[in-house]
C-alpha cells in the first residue's frame, strides 16, 4: 500500500467512526504520523480527500458485489449473498457520516448517489433478467422499473441511516427491503428457493 491508499483508508475509517465533520486534516496526520505537509502533498484540501475517499470507497464496494454476482448460483442466492453483504458493510457507518456529507460536502453526497444508482439498478436488472430465464421471477415483471423502485427504496434506508433517532436496525431495514423485493416478483418455486437460502435468519 503506498502513501496516498494508506491516507485514503486511515481517513475512511475516522471518517465511519467519527463522522466527517468533526476529522480535521490536522486528525488525519496525527492518525497517520505524518507532518500536514506531506498530507497536503497529496490531498490540498480537505474537500478532495473527502470526495477520494467516498469515491474510492464506491469503487470498493462495486468490486466486491461483482465478485458476489460471479460466485451466486443462481438470482435468489445473489440476493441472499448481498443482503448480507450489505447488512454487514453498513454496521460501520457512523449516522453523523452520512448527515455530514448531506450537509456539507453535498456534491461529494450526490456523486455518491448517483454512482450508487447506477450501480444498484444495472446490478438489479441483470439479477432480475437471470431470475426470469431460471424460472424464479415472474416472466411478466418490467426489469427496469422494478430495478427503479429498488435503488429509490435503498435510498430511503440511507436516509434512515442518516437519523440517528432511527427506531430500525440497520439489518432490519435492509433485511425487510429484500424479503419484500423478492416476495414482489418471485414464482412459487422462487419463494420456495429464497425460504431455503434465508432459512429462519434474517441477515
Amino acid at each position: 500500500m503506498d502513501i496516498k491508499e494508506e491516507i485514503l483508508a486511515r481517513s475512511e475509517q475516522l471518517f465511519m467512526r467519527l463522522g466527517i465533520k468533526s476529522v480535521t486534516m490536522d486528525d488525519v496526520s496525527k492518525e497517520l504520523g505524518m507532518s500536514k505537509k506531506t498530507l497536503y502533498q497529496h490531498f490540498e484540501n480537505k474537500d478532495r480527500l473527502v470526495e477520494e475517499v467516498i469515491n474510492t470507497h464506491v469503487e470498493r464496494d462495486k468490486a466486491c458485489t461483482e465478485k458476489i454476482t460471479e460466485a451466486a448460483k443462481d438470482a435468489l442466492d445473489e440476493m441472499h449473498k448481498m443482503g448480507v453483504f450489505l447488512a454487514s458493510h453498513i454496521e460501520i457507518i457512523s449516522p453523523s457520516t452520512l448527515f455530514d456529507l448531506q450537509k456539507y460536502y453535498f456534491k461529494t453526497w450526490e456523486m455518491l448517489m448517483k454512482k450508487q444508482d447506477e450501480q444498484i439498478i444495472n446490478s438489479i436488472i441483470n439479477n432480475i433478467q437471470n431470475g426470469i430465464s431460471e424460472g424464479y421471477y415472474r416472466p411478466d415483471v418490467n426489469a427496469t422499473v422494478i430495478a427503479r423502485i429498488y435503488a429509490k427504496s435503498a435510498y430511503m434506508i440511507v436516509e434512515e441511516i442518516a437519523n440517528p433517532n432511527s427506531k430500525f436496525s440497520r439489518k432490519e431495514m435492509i433485511w425487510e427491503l429484500h424479503n419484500y423485493h423478492v416476495h414482489a416478483i418471485a414464482t412459487p418455486k422462487g419463494l420456495k428457493l429464497w425460504k431455503k437460502y434465508n432459512g429462519d435468519s434474517k441477515y
